[in-house]
């Protein structure tokens, strides 16, 4: 697949797709966040030829129907990389590629993309494609001819556009056309569709700073969510299910980019900010200000941000990124459960505190009040939440049902790592052979209440069946 670097955007041959009525003219579109929205409209849409945020993301991103590759980013945008051999011009301009039996050029190609040369960054429609021969007759003739060795991509990306295809006909009705867990269908499910706008996915095999990895959101794609409507999509063809996590991917760098202008903007210029701001300034010396602010520093800003999203995402799939035991798991035993449950109870992990004493997710935090980060007030209803402001309620262990995986592997990333975007926290100080007694235990909650207690009916059911009795 093809990659590269650098600060050019691509377009990519737009992709139409009709809605499930047949409309043939359904037009959809990225919407603004709620937080792009806080801002004063100047700020969202920029000021006498200075861009604002929605602009911004525009111009690196597109819309849905004319998606853009951003090329600094570390995405697999599809494609296959080749060089010029020969260029003819004329009425029907002719480029021949080079050949390689090994590696042969795609059986079908709409669009030529030159990434070296006079006409890097260019792209051309082909009217007509040989991929035996490798030659393409270009709609329309480049100003400048091309040379011999030119890099260029044939069919640059077809991934991407496959993986809007399938994300439009099988996620959007959850998560939304811009990723943004808001499709027709999420208002009836509990928990909430995945927002991926902050660039963040819950069950990860990468350290608590790091993003999710290719292969933590194929294995979502493929098992599902269990104990969530997020289905398993094990029955897709491999390279369906790698288009689909390079647009999740997408979508997510795009939203992320997206917070990071508007945190750049939201002190001074959201509606909140200014409407205190007019106590002792005009409304036309801030919109001046801002002006100022878009057309001398907001380019800037925006490639850091590039550069920055760039490097999170290219980290994530480092080696050091990955969450890896220093020991193997120990033996699962009933003196390691034992073990596993005095550390549970106790003060340095104190995951009672949330799971309750007996894992069943009942533990103190679930009735405290906690504050609002985005407002600073408390939030309105009792218990924990997770970035996205949902009510996060701590798994109940005693079901046996892992939303990340139950191998044993997985409840160690849970607890080395945390859960990203949630109120779980990462353990990372604590030591892989006592986070293995804590998995230990906690896989031995569904079938006993304690270590060693199996074929003990718990003290609650206990008294339950006392009280029926006499009933």
């Amino acid at each position: 697949m093809f990659r590269a670097s650098g600060l050019t955007s691509l377009s990519i041959a737009g992709l139409l797709l009709a809605a499930a009525s047949g409309c043939s003219d359904f037009q959809s579109s990225f919407a603004p966040s709620k937080r792009t929205l806080a801002l004063i409209p100047e700020a969202q849409t920029g000021q006498q030829g200075a861009p604002g945020v929605t602009p911004l993301v525009d111009e690196k991103f597109g819309d849905p129907q004319h998606l853009k590759a951003w090329m600094k980013l570390p995405v697999e945008w599809g494609g296959k990389a080749s060089s010029v051999s020969a260029f003819e011009a004329g009425d029907q301009p002719l480029i021949r590629l080079t050949v390689d039996e090994e590696s042969p050029l795609p059986e079908k190609a709409g669009r030529l993309v030159f990434t070296s040369g006079t006409l890097a960054g260019k792209s051309f429609e082909i009217t007509s494609w040989d991929s035996s021969a490798g030659t393409a007759i270009l709609a329309s003739a480049p100003e400048t001819a091309p040379e011999a060795g030119d890099s260029c991509t044939v069919d640059a990306g077809s991934l991407l556009q496959s993986g809007r295809v399938l994300y439009m006909r099988h996620c959007s009705h959850c998560h939304g056309t811009a990723g943004d867990g808001n499709g027709p269908t999420a208002q009836y499910l509990y928990p909430k569709p995945r927002d991926y706008r902050h660039g963040v996915f819950k069950f990860t095999s990468t350290i608590d700073s790091s993003r999710a990895t290719r292969d933590d959101l194929l294995r979502v794609l493929k098992y599902g969510i269990p104990g969530t409507y997020m289905p398993s999509f094990l029955l897709m063809k491999d390279e369906e299910l790698h288009a689909l996590v390079e647009y999740v991917r997408f979508l997510a760098m795009r939203g992320e980019y997206e917070r990071k202008l508007v945190n750049e903007l939201a002190s001074d210029y959201s509606s909140k900010a200014v409407e205190s701001r007019l106590q002792s300034e005009s409304r036309g010396d801030v919109v001046k200000e801002l002006q100022e602010f878009l057309g001398e520093e907001m380019a800037g800003i925006a490639e850091s941000a590039g550069d920055e999203l760039a490097e999170t995402w290219t980290v994530s799939e480092a080696e050091e990124s990955r969450v890896a035991p220093s020991v193997p798991r120990v033996e699962d035993t009933p003196e390691s459960r034992q073990r596993g449950r005095d550390l549970y109870l106790g003060k340095a992990l104190n995951c009672a505190n949330c799971h309750g004493i007996d894992g069943a997710g009942n533990g103190p935090q679930t009735i405290a009040f906690e504050k609002n980060p985005e407002t600073d007030e408390l939030y309105g209803e009792a218990g924990l939440h997770d970035v996205w402001g949902n009510l996060n309620q701590p798994r109940n262990l005693q079901t046996g049902i892992f939303r990340g995986g139950r191998r044993p592997i997985d409840v160690f990333n849970r607890i080395y790592a945390g859960i990203k975007g949630s109120s779980m926290p990462a353990f990372k100080n604590t030591p892989h052979e006592d986070i293995w007694h804590v998995v230990n235990y906690v896989l031995s909650l569904q079938f006993e209440s304690e270590p060693g207690a199996a074929g003990t009916a718990p003290a609650e059911a206990v008294a339950s069946a006392a009280d029926g009795s006499q009933n």
